[in-house]
């Protein structure tokens, strides 16, 4: 294959363009890696890893976490109540933290007790999943639905102390979905309105410099157009989004992601990018906290160990494709010990600014910048980062 600049070949988009104010986005510097945290509360933090959090990231999204009987029971205990204690010990140890606070789309989540008490009678829909499970979504269409979501929305920002909101599910209504096979074409569209409206009007309620960072947005599949990526068709209503895939489950075999989605997941992610979009490239570290369950049974320092050795495939394919506003996220989970609270030495190197763009022959990338250079090899899936 002839040697080109990555973003020559880079797809065509016919959807327009959408600008984004910068004047709310965390901060951003090519100086070191850019890094975002991806946390669940629980029932709270220690007050050391609050610190630790506020030290080395000033991008931070909180969500549930671990729930136990007495969660769910005690009313006193509550997300709400969590996230408002944990942003303020944030934003106390780093002024310049911007901090999301979890907020599905899609269906209640049982943490947000306090909100959840305010959905409204007739506002979700009873939708079959698979065999007996159903699940309550949110019926979008309904104002009164609208309304409830986004004053949750609203009060993160105004009274939880957040700057925004991490919107899960928010492509729950895509054509072709789950939803629009159990509810019909029409109906899912109709959904899909509703919720293009909410998030309009979440971020009209928390402010112009307020943050709307959805998941998921990934690579298109063999069958799909690159507009038909999923999650590409809501980046003009959010201010970013989340690739949440990248090298998932990469150790069972039958879920190891093929060399062109690997691609086309580093371009998608460069292409929101430029479009003005912050992204968060989720980085998983060959496993997860469900793929080994072998390994999940060790101490905490040999799944750190794993996930060390791991590190320089996805480091180095992030850094192939990252542009102004992307960010790394490296965890094998989305509790604290699933890797949130860990750290590793090249986080710490100088980077420096890009030199330009990566540039591919065949199925490897080049890529300079002022204190490194990174090459990935997709098809052998080896990556390799030399810091000057």
């Amino acid at each position: 294959m002839k040697t080109v600049p990555v973003l020559a070949a880079a797809f065509a988009l016919s959807s327009a363009i959408v600008l984004h104010a910068a004047d709310g986005y965390p901060n951003f510097s090519w100086d070191r890696v850019p890094v975002y945290a991806h946390v669940g509360l629980g029932k709270g933090l220690k007050p050391n890893e609050y610190r630790f959090l506020a030290e080395h990231y000033d991008f931070i999204a909180f969500t549930g976490g671990a729930i136990d009987r007495e969660y769910r029971s005690n009313r006193k205990i509550t997300f709400e109540r969590i996230v408002t204690d944990a942003a303020g010990t944030i934003k106390q140890h780093n002024p310049n933290a911007r901090v999301l606070f979890y907020l599905a789309s899609d269906f209640a989540k049982p943490h947000n007790k306090l909100s959840n008490a305010g959905i409204p009678a007739d506002g979700r829909i009873t939708v079959r999943r698979n065999g007996k499970k159903t699940v309550e979504i949110f019926n979008t269409t309904k104002q009164s639905t609208r309304d409830w979501w986004t004053g949750v929305a609203a009060k993160a920002v105004h009274e939880y102390g957040c700057d925004g909101i991490f919107v899960d599910g928010a492509t729950a209504f895509t054509p072709g979905s789950l939803y629009e096979r159990r509810l019909g074409k029409s109906r899912n569209a109709a959904l899909e309105k509703g919720m293009f409206a909410m998030l309009a009007e979440a971020k009209r309620k928390m402010g112009e410099d307020s943050i709307i960072l959805m998941n998921p947005l990934h690579g298109p599949r063999p069958d799909e157009t690159n507009e038909e990526a999923l999650g590409w068709r809501y980046l003009p209503h959010v201010d970013g989004a989340m690739v949440d895939d990248f090298d998932r489950a990469a150790n069972i075999l039958e879920k190891r992601q093929s060399k062109e989605y690997i691609v086309g997941t580093i371009r998608v992610m460069t292409e929101a990018a430029k479009r003005g979009e912050i992204v968060v490239f989720k980085a998983w570290p060959g496993f997860t906290w469900w793929s080994d369950p072998e390994l999940m049974k060790q101490p905490h320092s040999e799944q750190y160990a794993v996930s060390v050795k791991n590190l320089e495939f996805p480091l180095a394919c992030f850094l192939i494709g990252a542009e102004e506003h992307c960010y790394f996220c490296y965890t094998w989970g989305w509790l604290p010990e699933y890797g949130a609270l860990d750290w590793y030495p090249e986080f710490d190197k100088p980077l420096g600014p890009p030199k330009g763009s990566a540039v591919r022959d065949g199925w490897t990338f080049r890529r300079d910048f002022e204190h490194a250079s990174g090459f990935v090899d997709v098809e052998k899936r080896v990556g390799r980062i030399n810091w000057k």
